[in-house]
């Protein structure tokens, strides 16, 4: 009889309790815990809006998603405890991803430091066109970016542009700021500016680790080969100190403006720019100059600018200021 007892005891010892909520089989078992974190920049600053998602990874059931709040920081509930992909993702930036196993009833941290991608603040691609007396006439395509990165323009490691169907790489070089420019010369290319107009071409920017973003596709429109052509003062012509100057303008079949400049010839050293005058009206072919120049040899340029800022001006015609007999 003892020995039944003792068995029944036995039997019942090892009976599992039911209510024991770390027991998969016991009805207070959840299988639920909370996952939360930080999302910052490899230099510490928070990325606000950067999307959390959590997922099983052994079945199809609907992942868990949330935004980081202005500081970084995300906390998602009722995650299962089983092992998960948690990826971190949002726009400019690299995404993230880790498997996870969390523990059951206690909150785990996880945190991500993501990447910062170059991003681009404005971007162009335009023609400009310079009649010349000597040499030969020139014609480029300027190609310019604004690229800003997050954790340092040190991460920028070049800009260049390439053309849809053609082997051309164009470097963009740092000017100031978040500007990157270069104008290439037509004769440089593969091909004419023209052959380019209506090709698709991006502006590219890669960074020191080995990240490549790109800007949305460009297009150059159309190059301008036909400058507005000065009529007087030319040659040298003796003026006054505030003269009227006059041009003969080509019929255009486009929407543009026109803009003037006065250089200043000094012996022995590169031109200055003396004034410069934006948006004459379209059809102007004269303008008298408001400001005053001091005795000495000139010349000036008209050109005419689309609203794609392409561009054509004209050569330069020369005359002079102070000489006696000056109208």
């Amino acid at each position: 009889m003892r020995i039944l007892l003792l068995l029944l005891l036995l039997f019942f010892s090892c009976s599992p309790e039911r209510d024991n909520p770390y027991d998969p089989n016991s009805p207070f078992y959840q299988g639920k815990t909370t996952i939360s974190g930080r999302v910052a920049t490899r230099t510490g600053l928070p990325i606000a809006g950067c999307r959390i998602t959590v997922r099983p990874i052994q079945d199809d059931r609907p992942s868990l998603n949330v935004l980081t709040d202005q500081f970084g920081r995300y906390e998602i509930r009722d995650c299962p405890v089983e092992s998960l992909l948690i990826r971190a993702e949002k726009d400019g930036f690299v995404s993230e991803s880790l498997l996870f196993l969390p523990l059951i009833y206690k909150e785990d941290t996880v945190n991500f430091v993501l990447e910062g991608l170059p991003k681009f603040l404005s971007f162009s691609v335009a023609s400009y066109f310079y009649a010349r007396h000597i040499p030969r006439d020139s014609c480029v395509l300027n190609l310019k970016a604004e690229v800003k990165d997050e954790e340092g323009q040190g991460d920028i490691n070049e800009v260049f542009g390439v053309i849809e169907g053609l082997p051309d790489t164009i470097p963009l070089f740092f000017k100031s700021g978040f500007l990157y420019e270069n104008s290439i010369p037509e004769e440089s290319l593969s091909v004419s500016l023209d052959e380019i107009c209506g090709r698709s071409l991006e502006i590219v920017c890669s960074d020191i680790f080995g990240h490549f973003v790109a800007s949305p596709p460009l297009s150059l429109i159309r190059v301008i080969r036909n400058p507005p052509e000065p009529i007087s003062p030319v040659g040298g012509d003796s003026v006054s100190s505030r003269p009227s100057l006059y041009w003969s303008l080509p019929q255009y079949r486009f929407a543009y403006s026109q803009f003037l400049e006065v250089y200043l010839i000094r012996p022995n050293l590169e031109p200055i720019l003396y004034s410069r005058y934006e948006n004459l009206p379209a059809e102007a072919d004269s303008f008298h100059l408001p400001d005053s120049l001091i005795p000495g040899f000139y010349y000036w340029q008209i050109g005419v600018r689309d609203i794609y800022n392409n561009r054509a001006k004209s050569a330069e015609a020369v005359f002079r200021t102070g000489a006696r007999g000056g109208q």
